[in-house]
């Protein structure tokens, strides 16, 4: 069987157009891989979305009017919904490179031992500022390596094996947010994950995202996903009644100056990854003018002023600190 053969479901959750609908879509129907079926579940039965989707004339396109369950319940609608052997995710207004899903297709093949694998993505800030390649751990023992400590996997990015998928039961929609990183921190028990070193993916980063309006109650899920994760392994009783506390408690009022930190913040932390020293400093300047409290901004404009050496010898005090004293601020 060729690569071609494998139909590969898309799974889509949207609940609005806020522009880029059409576009992400169409990168997904573009793909040089064409035997897909893209799943798209309207989550609260908008009508803009419905209006987009009315545009495109494509037979592989399903379209679910679901009413308002969230995007973890609309992820699992769409996942009992495919007839893949293979599942991709793709996060609406985000964007696929035209060969992501053959190369995703031949690294699983070529590499059977693995379930699943993401990809390397490119950023760009609202303001259409590039911030260059956003890189993950690649191979099954960095994720184990760093899993807990960072983020290791774009959501959009990822394709899995259908049928390993299924065996995990697919997303627990109690994990209102966080719920993909409970799914890789259950995934990683069972199978051998890994990252494509390629950007596949393309991602526009908005202070108008879930990952700045809410962070604190995804932070809080994210908590729990590990400390799911720690009891598994430790082979005691998962404390999922923490859950209900969650979900209770409506997130802090966050002001639109702490919201523009952040995402200051995060732009400026992508462009030093990428060695833009200068562009990162003003970006960081800029979170800290929005937030003063923000003392992450200025560990890394003291970073940024430091040559190449000595600025890795303080990465890694400071990554070994993070790990020490259980910080995940960056």
């Amino acid at each position: 069987m060729s690569n071609s053969d494998s139909l590969v479901s898309v799974l889509v959750g949207v609940n609005r157009d806020d522009g880029t609908l059409l576009h992400s879509i169409n990168s997904i129907l573009a793909q040089t891989h064409k035997n897909l079926e893209l799943i798209i579940v309207n989550d609260g039965s908008s009508e803009d979305v419905n209006s987009v989707i009315r545009e495109i004339s494509d037979v592989r396109i399903i379209l679910i009017n679901s009413k308002k369950v969230g995007l973890t319940a609309a992820l699992n609608i769409a996942l009992k919904e495919s007839k893949g052997k293979y599942i991709a995710r793709h996060d609406a207004g985000d964007f696929s490179l035209e060969n992501r899903f053959l190369e995703q297709i031949k690294f699983l093949k070529n590499n059977l031992n693995v379930s699943m694998c993401g990809s390397w993505v490119s950023e760009s800030s609202s303001s259409g500022i590039d911030l260059g390649i956003t890189s993950f751990p690649t191979s099954h023992t960095e994720i184990l390596d760093k899993i807990l400590y960072q983020n290791v996997f774009c959501h959009g990015s990822i394709m899995a094996k259908k049928d390993d998928f299924i065996t995990m039961n697919g997303y627990r929609e109690e994990f209102k947010n966080s719920q993909d990183y409970d799914l890789w921190l259950r995934f990683i028990e069972f199978y051998e994950v890994a990252n494509l070193k390629k950007p596949l993916y393309r991602r526009v980063i908005s202070p108008d995202s879930i990952s700045f309006v809410n962070n604190d109650k995804q932070k809080e899920y994210a908590d729990l996903a590990r400390n799911c994760y720690s009891a598994r392994k430790a082979k005691i009783e998962e404390p999922l009644d923490l859950l209900e506390s969650i979900s209770n408690v409506q997130s802090k009022f966050k002001t639109k100056k702490k919201i523009y930190s952040s995402y200051k913040f995060y732009c400026g932390r992508r462009l030093y990854s990428n060695g833009k020293m200068k562009l990162a400093r003003k970006y960081f300047f800029s979170s800290l003018g929005f937030y003063p409290f923000a003392l992450k901004n200025i560990i890394y404009i003291f970073f940024t002023f430091l040559p190449y050496y000595p600025r890795l010898f303080f990465e890694k005090i400071w990554f070994r600190k993070k790990v020490k004293y259980n910080l995940r601020i960056d």
